[in-house]
């Protein structure tokens, strides 16, 4: 796998794109910039600019596990942030209950 290199693009250029059977250019941070145009004619033009490296058939594949397992870890951590919330519900509802049982007790036992 390649460094990452500056790119600079006349259309919008895509996130990850095959050359051909073995090679993908994949790219980030992608800005667009609006400019003069070079010819003097007074017209504005859109150029893109991004960083960008060369990846083998191989280290594309790598790339696409990699990313399935990012998105796996995130709703793994957004199952698990649900089920903390929930718990922590749970819990403050039975502290409630056990506040409320506290205070029939002392009535009670004031009561008497």
């Amino acid at each position: 796998m390649q460094g990452w290199k500056t790119e600079n693009c006349s259309s919008q250029p895509k996130e990850l794109e095959m050359v051909n059977a073995n090679t993908y250019i994949q790219r980030r941070n992608i800005t667009s910039e609006e400019r003069d145009k070079a010819d003097g004619s007074g017209e504005k033009e859109v150029v893109y600019s991004c960083e960008c490296r060369i990846l083998s058939k191989d280290e594309y594949e790598t790339y696409l596990q990699q990313e399935e397992n990012n998105e796996n870890t995130l709703v793994s951590m957004a199952a698990q942030a649900e089920l903390y919330e929930k718990m922590l519900e749970t819990e403050e509802n039975q502290m409630t209950i056990m506040q409320a049982i506290a205070d029939l007790y002392e009535l009670q036992m004031g009561g008497e």
